[in-house]
């Protein structure tokens, strides 16, 4: 079988520094391979550390039959190419340790997962150093969600992070962050940089008088690799974990180091993600072979459980969730840039990657839950780890139309909070989702107020009490929310209630504004500047909006190049006109607004600057979903009948009850301009009869969503109990009993000292 395997590295770029050796172990693998086996030919195409070029290669490579992939370091990259993979039926083999949370049916796991190697390392540093730890990232997905589950797992010990700090890809500048971190005495450093960031820190560090035998830099990602990029000296005293190191002394490990320096030369170290590419390499070939397929469900199938002996020693693939079962060991950097051994787990470690906590409550019951869902008339759907429906009960089947074993898509799981009240239960591997119809919600009270803008939820609330501070200072705002919402309506409201009320409210939609012609709208331009340029030329945005307001709307949608453009001219307060030399000062307060999140943007995709984001994000205002305010419903649906009544002449005066609460139990996905049309075509409609507004004047997508509320459901707890006392009173032992229950003794012995039963 002569197969394509598609190598996505990056060989330029920030991350390439990492990311050349992994290219060479996938290349050594399949070269390893085809001097046996079969013809293997690799494909690389260089990804440049960008997420959007390595979702473009991969496509490109699937559009032209490729099914295998190797690579992709970053966790924004990997999370760019899924939608590729699961369009086209490819595999990934992700080599690199990774932040966790996730679990693709695509992609298999070659690299270490936070409780393989992040707890191991913060064991080991609250043992020997202390528990007060000061946390630096690069500014994307992996270290902010690994970071994140460090302060979780410290708190549990009893430590704390005592400060955090993120930089952008490549940056070279670390003196503030390392005062920062004298000035905060933590008892160690825990990084998650990444790329060329990693050598101008610890250079930095020691060139500060730090000592890692006092203030020790703890890191997952720092192995071999970055050790000999940045100078051995620099490395030297700090501390890494991982399941593989070059050092190890073991057969398998000498014939692998051997192999790869007769490949690519005597001085080029190996790192673990250079052997986990290799190994996870060397595992999906032999899984194609074996299958003779290339269908990654055969494959993933095939390797299940199989176990292998290695460089690291023995690994494990879970059959569950793609992962590797390993050892793992903690390295302390020595002069030579090698690693000795300080900890060794001494047996595998398996893999848990959705673990953030300690304790873990146990698995649901499949008898108590089929037996719950016949008598009782609540929804219950069950979810595994992959996000897989394993079960539901017939009142969810009714309600939502969704099957068993079907996969529960974010669409999905979106609409199921509109239409419903959910409340998650965690399990072992599983979450069960307990449906309820949202309850009525009537108006009450006097809305809070800002300008013109009122409501009764005091989320909201809490955003508006931002917003009155907001147009009392002059700082930079961002306001985020869906599409609908009122963005544009409170940006009027900031400026009306701030003192350059009487300036321009300048508003710009960036998105919609042709790339070729930003820099012209946005800072303007003189005669002669470019073909078609008017004569006189122009002032931009910037300067109609002096002394006033700047509203930049759709910030999300403006192009990555220009977005540095920007970010000049926020930070200087001086812009220039297209074809001009001289640079204009503006006094412009800005406003942005956008329906995207950024810090996604920035984390999964990189298409947002984190320097212009945290420029623009002062002062952060979220305007929540109209679904997550019902209670603003009635007020404002009355509120659009007076503003039609004004418009429009006599019609309806009121809303009837039941098209009241129709409307408070739709989800409305449009937001407030989705309400107010369905009022306006109501208002119309009900116009013409000379009545009340009511049920069957609304479109009939938003009665679709009308439902009565069910009757009382007998509790869980009562099922489960009424199921114990039948199983027990239908066998004869308590082995017996908890074989029919399908739990364990220990855990039946539980229950009924939970339920006050004897056996």
């Amino acid at each position: 079988m002569n197969t394509r395997v598609g190598l996505l590295f990056s060989l330029t770029g920030t991350t390439a520094l990492t990311e050349q050796g992994q290219c060479d172990a996938a290349i050594l693998a399949i070269e390893h391979f085809n001097q046996k086996e079969m013809n293997v030919e690799a494909i690389v195409r260089d990804i440049c550390s960008d997420p959007a070029k390595s979702a473009k290669e991969a496509e490109a490579l699937a559009k032209d039959g490729v099914k295998v992939f190797i690579g992709c370091y970053t966790s924004a990259c990997r999370k760019a190419i899924l939608p590729v993979l699961e369009k086209y039926g490819c595999l990934l083999v992700y080599p690199t340790l990774y932040e966790g949370r996730e679990c693709h049916s695509n992609v298999f796991y070659t690299g270490e997962v936070p409780n393989q190697q992040v707890h191991v390392l913060l064991d080991y540093l609250t043992e020997h150093f202390g528990k007060r730890v000061y946390c630096i990232g690069t500014d994307y997905i992996y270290p902010r969600e690994t970071n994140q589950q460090v302060r979780t797992y410290l708190a549990e010990k009893k430590g704390s992070v005592v400060g955090e700090a993120y930089v952008p890809f490549g940056h070279q500048t670390f003196y503030d962050v390392l005062e920062d971190i004298i000035a905060k005495r933590p008892d160690a450093v825990f990084t998650t940089l990444v790329g060329q960031s990693i050598i101008p820190f610890y250079r930095a560090y020691r060139r500060m008088g730090l000592n890692p035998d006092n203030l020790p830099i703890f890191s997952p990602i720092t192995k071999e690799t970055e050790i000999a990029a940045m100078g051995a000296d620099y490395g030297a005293g700090h501390y890494g974990s991982a399941s593989y190191f070059q050092s190890l002394q073991n057969e398998y490990n000498l014939h692998f180091v051997s192999a790869f320096h007769e490949r690519f030369g005597a001085q080029q170290v190996i790192s673990s993600v250079m052997f986990n590419t290799y190994l996870g390499t060397k595992m999906i070939l032999d899984g194609i072979h074996e299958t003779g397929s290339l269908d990654y469900r055969d494959v993933f199938y095939h390797l299940s459980d199989k176990k292998l002996e290695t460089a690291c020693g023995t690994v494990l693939v879970e059959g569950d969730h793609h992962h590797l079962s390993r050892p793992v060991k903690i390295g302390r950097a020595m002069p030579d840039g090698q690693f000795e051994m300080v900890w060794d787990s001494q047996r595998n470690i398996a893999p848990k990657p959705f673990k953030e906590k300690s304790r873990e409550p146990g698995q649901l019951n499949e008898i108590i839950l089929e037996s719950w869902g016949r008598i009782s008339d609540e929804a219950i759907v069950v979810l595994s780890e992959r996000q897989h429906i394993v079960y539901m009960s017939k009142k969810a089947e009714e309600l939502t139309r969704l099957k068993e074993g079907q996969l529960l898509t974010p669409t999905l799981l979106q609409q199921i909070h509109h239409a419903f009240e959910v409340h998650p239960y965690g399990t072992t591997g599983q979450q069960m989702l307990l449906l309820k119809p949202k309850p009525s919600v009537r108006s009450s009270g006097a809305p809070y107020q800002f300008d013109r803008i009122q409501t009764l939820n005091p989320e909201y609330q809490l955003e508006l009490e931002v917003a009155k501070l907001a147009s009392q200072s002059c700082a930079n705002v961002l306001i985020t929310g869906e599409t609908g919402t009122g963005k544009e309506v409170l940006v009027q409201a900031i400026h009306q209630q701030s003192e350059r009320k009487h300036g321009p409210l300048v508003a710009v939609n960036t998105g919609l504004l042709p790339r070729e012609l930003i820099a012209s709208e946005m800072f303007g331009y003189i005669e002669g500047a470019f073909t078609g340029a008017k004569k006189g030329g122009a002032i931009g945005k910037f300067e109609a909006a002096n002394d006033g307001t700047l509203f930049l709307d759709e910030i999300g949608d403006m192009p990555l190049d220009l977005q540095i453009v920007l970010l000049r001219a926020i930070e200087s307060k001086r812009i220039m006109r297209l074809g001009e030399n001289k640079e204009r000062a503006v006094n412009v307060r800005i406003i942005a607004a956008t329906n995207r999140n950024l810090q996604e943007e920035i984390a999964y995709r990189g298409s947002f600057r984190s320097d212009l984001f945290y420029r623009l994000n002062v002062l952060s205002i979220t305007i929540p979903p109209l679904r997550e305010r019902p209670e603003d419903v009635e007020h404002l649906s009355r509120e659009f009948l007076r503003e039609f009544q004004a418009v429009h002449g006599d019609g309806p005066g009121g809303i009837s009850d039941e098209a009241l609460q129709a409307l408070i139990q739709y989800p409305w996905p449009g937001n407030i301009r989705e309400l107010r049309n369905v009022m306006e075509r109501a208002y119309l409609l009900a116009g013409q009869e000379r009545s009340a507004i009511r049920v069957e004047h609304l479109p009939r997508a938003l009665k679709g969503y009308y439902q009565r509320k069910p009757r009382a459901a007998e509790p869980l707890k009562q099922v489960e109990r009424r199921m114990i006392e039948q199983v027990l009173s239908e066998t004869k032992t308590i082995t017996e009993a908890s074989k029919v229950l399908g739990i364990t003794r220990s855990t039946l012995y539980r229950k009924l000292k939970e339920f006050q039963m004897t056996p």
